[in-house]
């Protein structure tokens, strides 16, 4: 590769980043709280543009994420993946009581923490309101589902719950969810995790956030 070629396909790349930036795609990608890394990465392709030396053949393979940023329109993971991973929930130290309002507004990895692992206290005799898209289990189970980031799209892991009086609706189809806790769980056929359960009261299909990871 001689250094002119180098020189566009980095300026490319960057400019490829920029873009990502500028509008939001980069949430498809990475953890929104990680746009600073991307934005040193930005400076730091900028000034690899301008630095001597022999440029490798191997140099080529940057055409590819050049290609992939700017022609391939970027997709969120869903249905598929969910039901290909197990459900994922960690145990936090404490569980406040929920904030005001009804329904309240409630992100569905702490909706399924306080159901699996509070036993459902904090969420007793409260209607919340839930945001996802919709995936079916191995037993035609209707699961309301959060894809969950540790930094990139590559670890993305599912959140599931399974919902309860619900019209059975396309995988992936994103909806908004008011009802209220169920005690009842099922067992992940992926990794034996629990799933908790919500009783709908009212479903309604919603556009993918902007942020489709929690």
């Amino acid at each position: 590769m001689n250094r002119a070629a180098a020189i566009v396909i980095l300026l490319l790349l960057a400019g490829a980043t920029t873009r990502t930036l500028v509008t939001g795609q980069y949430v498809s990608y990475v953890k929104a709280g990680l746009w600073p890394l991307l934005v040193i990465s930005v400076v730091l392709l900028a000034l690899f543009s301008t630095a001597k030396g022999h440029q490798p053949k191997v140099a080529w393979l940057l055409v590819l994420p050049v290609l992939a940023l700017l022609v391939v329109a970027p997709k969120s993971l869903g249905s598929h993946a969910a039901v290909n991973a197990g459900t994922v929930l960690t145990e936090s130290d404490e569980y406040p009581p929920l904030p005001e309002g009804d329904p309240v507004e409630v992100k569905i990895f702490d909706y399924a923490s306080r159901a699996v692992f509070d036993e459902g206290r904090t969420l007793r005799d409260r209607r919340v309101t839930l945001v996802g898209f919709t995936s079916t289990g191995p037993n035609g189970e209707h699961l309301l589902v959060r894809m969950i980031l540790t930094c990139c799209a590559a670890d993305g892991r599912p959140v599931k719950i399974g919902m309860r009086n619900v019209e059975p609706l396309p995988d992936d189809t994103w909806i908004e969810v008011v009802g209220s806790y169920v005690d009842e769980t099922a067992e992940d056929g992926v990794n034996g995790g629990r799933i908790p359960f919500i009783d709908v009261e009212d479903a309604i299909r919603v556009a993918q956030p902007e942020r489709p990871y929690e």
